[in-house]
Formats: C-alpha cells, structure tokens, sequence
C-alpha cells in the first residue's frame, strides 16, 4: 500500500472512531440524563425510550415521558403503564387493563379485559377470565371461542398457543400448525426456525414442520439454517 493510500485509509478509521465515540457520548448524556431527571422529580422509576416515550413511576402511580421530558398522563392515575409497541402502550388502572395511543386515548376500556400483552406485527393477546385470544388495532377480536388456555406473541407471522395443556402454532388465519403432535413446550419462530419440546426431548422444527434436530434433555446444542449440528456440549 503506497503512502496516499495509508493516509486515507487512516483518515477513514479516526473519521469512524470520532462518530462512534460522538454517539457512545451522547448514549452516555441520554442515560445521565434520565438519572438527573429521575433525581430531580423524585421518580421511583424510569424505563427505557422506545417509539419517543419512556414509562416512569412515581409513588402509586405510572405514566409516560417524552425526550423533552415532558410528562404525559400523569394525572390519570394509572397502576401500570409500558412501553409503546407499534405505536400503542398497554396500561392498567385498577384490575382492568387496556391500552393508549400517543395522544392518550384509551381503547377498549369498556372490556374489562384481566390482561394484555403488546401489539407486535398488528395484533395482541389479551384475556379476560382463563381465556386467551388476540385483537387487532381496530379492536377486532379473534379465535375467542377456542378458548385457548395461553398464548404468546406473533413473530414472523406465527403465535404459540396452549389448550389442554398442548402447545401448537396458529397464523394470522387462524390456521392450527401441529397440534397433533403434543408438544410441552414451543418456542417464538426466528429467521424461520422455532425451539420445540416433547418427551423431554428439545428439538427444532421448520415452518413447513421438518424437524431439524433431536437431544436429550439438558445438552447445549447449536445448529445452523439448514439445521446441521455445528457445536454439541454434554
């Protein structure tokens, strides 16, 4: 390499390190930021931003912060409030959970429900009594009837659901995946593969229901994409 090419090639890396240091200071500012401020209101807590609001708490009561600092909702008294997730923040007043926008309008209060989970890719679980189900952002309820015992969140199109005590996937249909096949345990799909148990076995499982691998109980395994054992612990 000659002498000009060094040179810039230097220039580019303390370019890169004098950002990253730039953005590591101004990480750093933003969580001091959040102590002084938690100090200076006397806030019992503060959580993290996320979509511009940060949940805080103070005595018996939560409510929101923006970047600003300002306060949101305080005044309403509420038990509970999270973070926001696709733009809706799930709180609790009482023993009724529902949720609120960024302008700080409630939904589906009316419905009493006994709890929420966040909105992720368009829908939330939500129950009311041992009932699971799932609503949209329109409020839309869905698969109430099937009184299913728990459910998760839907990641990459698919959600984990229980009923009987039997773990199984459903979609955005409503389609039931693999129920036949008793699983105790499933896990959240991630770049299309999902974590599953049975017999005390963990194993994994494709969205077309291939099974990847097999263990025995308490082994470390790894595997790749195409479900090849790369690394194996006893």
């Amino acid at each position: 390499m000659d002498i000009s090419k060094m040179k810039k090639v230097l220039l580019i890396a303390v370019a890169t390190l004098s950002v990253a240091m730039c953005l590591f200071s101004a990480n750093l500012k933003a969580e001091l930021n959040l102590d002084s401020l938690k100090k200076a209101r006397g806030y019992d807590y503060v959580g993290v931003f996320q979509e511009g609001m940060a949940e805080v708490k103070k005595g018996a009561y939560m409510f929101s912060i923006d970047k600003e600092g300002k306060e949101h909702w305080a005044d309403r008294e509420y038990n509970y409030v999270w973070r926001f997730s696709e733009g809706m923040a799930l709180v609790r007043k009482g023993s009724i959970w529902f949720f609120i926008d960024k302008k700080g309008k409630e939904y589906w209060k009316d419905r009493k429900y006994d709890g929420v989970g966040d909105f992720q890719e368009g829908m939330a679980c939500v129950v009311k009594g041992d009932i699971w189900f799932f609503i949209d952002k329109k409020g839309k309820e869905y698969w109430k009837d099937r009184k299913y015992e728990e459910v998760g969140y839907f990641q990459e199109g698919m959600a984990q659901v229980e009923k009987d005590s039997i773990w199984f996937f459903i979609d955005k249909k409503g389609k039931e995946y693999w129920k036949d096949r008793k699983y105790e345990e499933v896990g959240d799909f991630i770049e299309g593969i999902a974590k599953v148990k049975k017999d005390g076995k963990i194993f994994y499982i494709n969205k077309q229901g291939k099974i990847f691998y097999t263990n025995k109980q308490g082994e470390i395994f790894y595997i790749n994409k195409q479900g090849e054992v790369i690394k194996e612990e006893n």
